[in-house]
């Protein structure tokens, strides 16, 4: 099984040929990448003009993305910065008065289409990845008051670029026929048999989430542009203070409550061998108070409402299911290194075991803060 590149690298001249042809920022002085994240490639790059060294992140997304998405994730960096959310970077804009350019490319085969952007440095550090989440309890408890900052920012923006994107609901219900399509004809990795073994147990959760919300209900709860992937990775902090949010690729138009949900999975598991894909209540509990303490003083949204909350362990299942399903189907699109990728799925399937034993404890903790 051979997997297709769908990624790029440019080298120092291409780049400066980028800058130069399709930006009026200055000189290229240095271009480094930044081998964090998978999905894009991102370069740390430094421009010289009038005497001064600026620093920027350049960005060469992934082939086969479709333009609308860009389009999608650029209105709204946009939109957060007119509506004063000072935490989200500026984009670089051409000198036609776009936010990225197309860039033609030979490959072996053919010419590609690869599709460029340039964005303000944030300030601060880069301190924590996906898998290694733990942050401090300060700094927790900021990351839920600038996701909350970030909800009632953006709610009421409507999208006019034109992308859709299924809800979480209805990935969900497509998700068992594509794990299906990957495990009747598996290679012999470690990957490929661990998920074959546990097939049944991703297939299981899938029912529980499905069988456990109506659609009818779904759609009754606060909708919005939601990050999408909020965890302390795409976080820069300063003295335990959040000072930067990126990445906003995974953005789309979904519940409210699935984005804090998201959040919750990725700043609460344990990817520690002894507790690894456990939940750790405690900070889900610091989480969920420091964002509704933060929500309920902010206008127009406020904080989670009661049926947020009554599903909130739903959509913490289903944020399992959504990181599971990346995993997956990033392993058999691109046939990454299979011990590093197998290493996340069994942290997302021993989620899904702590779900299937715990959830009364959650949904408890959960209940204790419905208004």
């Amino acid at each position: 099984m051979v997997a297709e590149p769908i990624i790029e690298v440019l080298d120092f001249e291409s780049i400066s040929e980028i800058v130069n042809n399709h930006y009026d920022l200055g000189e290229l002085t240095s271009a480094v990448r930044i081998y964090k994240g998978y999905v894009n490639v991102t370069n740390d790059i430094h421009i010289l003009k009038d005497g001064q060294i600026r620093n920027y992140i350049l960005r060469i997304y992934r082939k086969g993305i479709q333009e609308n998405k860009i389009c999608f994730e650029h209105a709204l960096i946009n939109e957060l910065g007119a509506r004063g959310f000072v935490l989200s970077p500026h984009l670089a804009e051409t000198k036609y008065q776009t936010t990225y350019v197309k860039v033609s490319k030979q490959s072996t085969d053919d010419r590609q289409e690869l599709f460029i952007a340039i964005y303000q440095y944030l300030p601060g550090k880069d301190k924590y990845e996906w898998d290694n989440p733990l942050c401090t309890v300060a700094e927790l408890s900021h990351a839920a008051e600038v996701l909350a900052a970030y909800h009632n920012t953006i709610y009421g923006w409507q999208d006019t670029t034109g992308w859709k994107e299924p809800k979480i609901i209805d990935q969900i219900s497509h998700m068992p026929a594509r794990w299906k399509a990957y495990t009747d004809s598996p290679g012999d990795s470690v990957f490929d048999r661990y998920l074959i073994q546990h097939i049944h147990r991703l297939n299981e959760s899938v029912e529980l989430f499905l069988n456990t919300i109506e659609r009818r209900s779904y759609d009754t709860l606060p909708h919005l542009t939601i990050h999408g992937d909020f965890h302390p990775g795409n976080l820069k902090f300063r003295d335990e203070t959040v000072v930067g949010l990126f990445d906003f690729d995974w953005s789309m138009l979904d519940a409210r409550c699935f984005d804090v949900a998201i959040a919750l999975t990725y700043f609460c598991s344990a990817w520690e061998e002894k507790s690894n894909g456990d939940l750790l209540l405690d900070r889900v509990s610091m989480f969920l108070d420091s964002y509704q303490a933060c929500a309920q003083e902010l206008k127009p949204l406020g904080g989670l409402s009661s049926i947020e909350l009554k599903y909130l362990p739903q959509m913490i299942l289903a944020g399992t299911l959504y990181v599971l399903h990346w995993t997956i189907s990033e392993y058999y699109t691109v046939l990454p290194d299979s011990d590093e990728f197998v290493r996340y799925l069994k942290h997302g399937v021993r989620s899904i075991k702590w779900f299937k034993h715990n959830w009364n404890k959650l949904d408890e903790i959960v209940a204790r803060r419905m208004i």
